[in-house]
């Protein structure tokens, strides 16, 4: 049944008549708002033209103000320059304390790198407000801060680094660079873990904010963002050798600088490289489905019940699910935060009562090469203030002194395993304070000796590369090296704060 009005010819009638009276008044009201209008227009020009003194504002002295106070003059740089001269210089303006009096903050005057530095995308503060906890509606601000050499060079002098911190790396980039093979790759063999040689070098140009669009190393990073993504669509895995029994390490690795790759392309109007997203969804998937019921993982994804489940391949598969949250990627086979839970309960059993974490779970091969992975597995999930994450820290702190270029080697060295210091670094940074400031003192000027000339690093040991050799582990310890050095603008220091923003 329809309800419906019926009209007659009377009704329509005096329908025409109201409207016609309705129209009449509307014009006489506009006719009358614009006089009005007219005439307050007129009164406001003739109080204008009235002439009177002008006001006097006195203000109240102490003894010892001083009335000539300078404001700091903020130069923000618009343009991408080319090269940087030795007698360069980059302004930093340092405000120590808010008040409600002026204050002169002091200029301090920091050299920049002889070296000709990538200034990647000039993108500054402005760009990207997200925490990174979010789904992805801005790039987390830590990670717009790469892309400011005024404002990266600011935070490294602020977490006790250097500008010969910025020069290694610049020197870094520029020899693996050179390093590249002609598919995109880096690395040797494809037994040799060449997907994760690959994704560590993307992640090391990536910290530095180098993408596609950069103008010294834009070339080089889309080869080898295209170079990944091509393994993604071919394979179920990210890796030359997808049947490999330690193939998670590949697809870990590999799916994190993508996700990383992922965040700045998107966020930052990159054009799109094909299969991209496609190709992450895929990859996050799979670690995902992966994760085996102990909250672990283990070499193999093919069997989530088996003996090699250990906390080292764990810390690379959190990684990466921590990089593809904050890219706000959205997994079709399950959820990102409840897996990192999952695996944070796996990572709290391998931590033993002096602060060192175990090869497996249990308290089974307590190593100290492990301290770092379980307490930034901790951060990155969450839990970077509990007890487990807490003794792991005191344990860095007490027994990392030095960095020892070339000196000893296995699991148990502390004084140069470069996979150990790799982690503990971004561990101390994160929570920061005095852990930071101990650990900052330990690695920072052993890792800018051991740079040649040419920007490669001296032989090391570099931990965990059972069978690696030749040029997969030059490029491994090139790439734990420079991202040991890109720290100070990865993160932010401060209770575990850092996690957030990494």
């Amino acid at each position: 049944m329809s309800l419906h009005i019926e009209s007659t010819e009377d009704a329509l009638a005096e329908l025409k008549k109201q409207r016609v009276k309705t129209l009449t008044a509307a014009i006489s009201v506009s006719f009358l708002g614009v006089a009005l209008m007219g005439l307050l227009l007129y009164l406001v020009h003739i109080i204008v033209a009235i002439p009177e003194d002008p006001p006097m504002v006195a203000y109240a002295t102490q003894e010892g103000d001083n009335p000539d106070i300078d404001t700091p003059e903020v130069t923000q740089t618009t343009q991408r320059p080319s090269s940087s001269s030795t007698a360069a210089q980059v302004k930093v303006i340092a405000a120590v304390a808010t008040a409600d009096v002026a204050v002169v903050n002091p200029d301090i005057e920091v050299d920049v790198p002889s070296e000709e530095l990538s200034m990647g995308i000039d993108i500054g503060d402005g760009f990207g407000t997200g925490t990174g906890d979010g789904d992805g509606g801005g790039i987390p601000g830590i990670i717009s801060k790469r892309c400011d050499l005024n404002d990266r060079m600011k935070r490294i002098t602020e977490n006790g680094g250097t500008p010969q911190c910025e020069e290694a790396v610049v020197k870094s980039l520029k020899w693996l660079q050179k390093q590249q093979n002609k598919d995109g790759s880096w690395g040797g063999t494809p037994q040799n873990y060449k997907c994760a040689m690959t994704g560590l070098a993307l992640l090391s140009y990536l910290a530095h904010c180098e993408t596609p669009l950069s103008e010294d190393f834009g070339e080089t990073v889309l080869k080898g963002i295209s170079f990944l993504v091509d393994q993604g669509v071919k394979n179920p895995v990210i890796s030359l050798v997808p049947q490999r029994n330690e193939v998670s390490y590949d697809h870990a690795v590999a799916t994190y600088a993508l996700c990383e790759a992922y965040t700045f392309c998107k966020q930052m109007d990159i054009p799109s490289i094909a299969n991209l997203e496609k190709v992450v969804i895929k990859a996050v998937d799979r670690i995902i489905d992966a994760q085996c019921p102990n909250g672990g993982w283990a070499y193999s994804y093919n069997n989530k019940i088996n003996p090699d489940i250990d906390l080292s391949v764990t810390g690379w598969n959190v990684q990466a699910l921590k990089a593809a949250e904050h890219g706000g990627i959205k997994p079709t086979k399950g959820d990102i935060r409840s897996t990192l839970r999952k695996a944070s309960s796996y990572v709290r059993k391998n931590v033993m009562p002096d602060g060192k974490f175990a090869y497996k779970e249990n308290g089974n091969m307590p190593r100290s090469s492990l301290v770092g992975v379980g307490v930034l597995s901790l951060q990155m999930t969450g839990n970077g203030s509990d007890s487990a994450a807490r003794k792991g820290l005191d344990w860095i702190k007490n027994n990392v002194k030095t960095l020892q270029w070339g000196q000893g080697s296995g699991t148990e060295n502390v004084k140069s395993n470069l996979y150990m210091h790799y982690y503990c670094v971004q561990a101390a940074m994160n929570r920061g304070g005095d852990v930071w400031t101990s650990y900052n003192k330990a690695f920072r000027d052993a890792v800018l000796s051991g740079q040649n000339a040419d920007g490669s690093f001296r032989k090391n040991d570099v931990g965990y590369v059972s069978g690696m050799t030749g040029k997969s582990e030059n490029i491994y310890r090139q790439c734990l090296a420079t991202l040991m050095l890109e720290t100070y603008y990865r993160f932010l220091p401060g209770t575990g704060e850092g996690t957030k923003n990494s």
